[in-house]
């Protein structure tokens, strides 16, 4: 195909991050978009020059009949907006996450082994130039040894925001923590088991969780998560003689024994669009045309799949605070 003709689904804020990627490469023509926000949408085909809009998916995906479709829904659409792409056996890259829960991301992957294509799920961390060179050093030290990864929410802050409904805040660690969770994986790999706890200060729900993860390899995985203070996430991952840091996720120093520092370098793409975008999304056009199968780093529907498992194993672990505080 000279041009991959391709479709939107969604008119907030993450497709205009698609948008200001596809934009710049040169074999890809965005034909149409579909959202039920009628003046978010107006504004989007006009800052775009996208020449047809929707007001349903299922009509777009059957009139335009596109190559392919980015789905940047709201969260709590993400599974009804993709569900169509698979149906119609369209090569579809998704936001994540892919479902609220486990159980509806299960049921897009049994679609897509229905209709089998090419789907990729937006985990955008992956795509980082910090964390690919972070996951190069660790490697050619002789292999990661552990990996802590730090992630801390101000969830009454989110919800001063009043941007979410109830049920995504309800599943705010498949909805937010799910980045943070998914790089145990992409530092440690398969895992092996997982022993969790969580505690409830001072809310009806759990907001304080802790879990210790082996891997497959051998290697020992940490996830710290507190939504009761101002935020950070942050990894730290240990090989031989080494320790990678990354803090924020953009931005990697690697300590080597003795105590030299380096600065772990970042591609020019990551200064200039959201991080991990431009990779991710070359990535997902460039496996489209080439009809080459989604594999790592870039996460199908499988590999997401067992990312939300081990979020459910966090987010539904024995809580150890009985008394509410």
């Amino acid at each position: 195909m000279d041009q991959l003709r391709l479709a939107v689904i969604g008119a907030g804020s993450m497709a205009r991050r698609h948008l200001q990627v596809l934009q710049t490469l040169p074999d890809v023509e965005v034909i149409a978009a579909s959202s039920r926000g009628a003046e978010r949408l107006e504004n989007l085909a006009r800052d775009f020059s996208i020449p047809q809009t929707f007001r349903n998916n299922e009509q777009m995906l059957t009139n335009v009949k596109p190559d392919a479709v980015i789905v940047a829904a709201s969260v709590a659409n993400m599974h009804d907006a993709t569900m169509p792409c698979i149906e119609h056996g369209v090569p579809t890259l998704l936001e994540k996450p892919p479902g609220l829960t486990s159980e509806q991301t299960e049921d897009l992957l049994k679609a897509s082994e229905r209709v089998r294509g090419q789907y990729m799920v937006g985990l955008n961390r992956r795509f980082y130039s910090a964390v690919a060179n972070a996951k190069k050093t660790i490697h050619d030290s002789g292999g990661l040894v552990s990996v802590l990864v730090h992630y801390t929410e101000d969830i009454a802050a989110v919800r001063a925001l009043n941007l979410h409904p109830p049920e995504v805040l309800e599943h705010w660690m498949a909805a937010d923590a799910m980045h943070c969770i998914d790089l145990l994986r992409v530092f440690g790999g398969d895992v092996a088991s997982v022993h969790a706890l969580s505690s409830t200060w001072r809310s009806t729900m759990p907001n304080s969780f802790g879990a210790l993860i082996r891997f497959e390899s051998g290697a020992i995985g940490h996830f710290v998560s507190n939504w009761t203070s101002p935020g950070r996430w942050e990894v730290a991952a240990y090989g031989f003689d080494l320790r990678v840091d990354l803090s924020p996720l953009e931005e990697g120093r690697v300590t080597r024994r003795g105590g030299i520092v380096e600065q772990l370098p970042k591609d020019e793409a990551d200064l200039k669009f959201k991080p991990g975008f431009y990779r991710q999304d070359k990535y997902f056009v460039d496996h489209v045309r080439q009809d080459e199968p989604i594999e790592r780093p870039a996460a199908n529907l499988e590999d997401a799949y067992r990312t939300m498992q081990l979020v459910d194993a966090i987010a539904y672990s024995e809580n150890s605070n009985a008394t509410k505080r």
